[in-house]
């Protein structure tokens, strides 16, 4: 999760929506992106998925978004949130609808 600018005395971390496994990296830039659905926190040495109840929709994401309101997410690594079903609820956060 890092990489060695030339001439540097320590190794930087990956940025935050960024990770690597390779030990022979010298810019930020040659950090891989997360992938929709997925975030990397800073110096992060693989991808995490975004957790049910939440998502990301875009790649090099620090963390990931919680459902809004009247929306839920009963999945790991998604890029939406699906609408509450009739009859249900959903709070920020939800992972399944519940009964009203």
């Amino acid at each position: 999760g890092s990489y060695c600018a030339e001439g540097a005395s320590a190794p930087l971390p990956c940025v935050a929506g960024s990770y690597s496994t390779a030990t022979n990296l010298t810019a930020a830039g040659e950090c891989t992106d997360a992938s929709p659905g997925h975030f990397a926190t800073t110096g992060s040495t693989q991808q995490t998925a975004c957790a049910k109840g939440s998502y990301t929709d875009a790649y090099g994401q620090g963390e990931c978004t919680p459902c809004s309101g009247g929306t839920y997410q009963d999945a790991e690594a998604q890029t939406a949130c699906e609408p509450c079903e009739a009859g249900s609820y959903c709070a920020v956060g939800a992972a399944a609808p519940l009964p009203c």
